[in-house]
């Protein structure tokens, strides 16, 4: 995603009348907004994550990535929040 640093009149203008719509108002046109700058996964993409998908299962199936339980997870995350931060 690209930002823009300069603040033109013409986008003031659209930010200053947008801020006095509603709470609702504003998350229709965030979203829309959003939705316009988020291009849709191309074959490629979906190429990419199949392939991942299948090697990870795989790696699985043949024990060369180690699985944790929900619980031995949940073990780790309250350790790492009870020391405050990451390891």
């Amino acid at each position: 995603m690209s930002t823009t640093t300069t603040e033109t009149p013409e986008v003031r203008d659209v930010l200053d009348r947008a801020l006095k719509l509603s709470v609702a108002e504003r998350e229709l046109i965030a979203r829309r907004l959003r939705d316009s700058i988020d291009a849709p996964p191309t074959d490629a993409d979906w190429d990419y994550w199949k392939a991942e998908i299948k090697r990870r299962i795989e790696a699985v199936e043949n024990g060369t990535m180690k699985t944790y339980t929900l619980e031995e997870t949940m073990a780790y995350l309250r350790q790492v929040a009870a020391e405050g931060g990451r390891k």
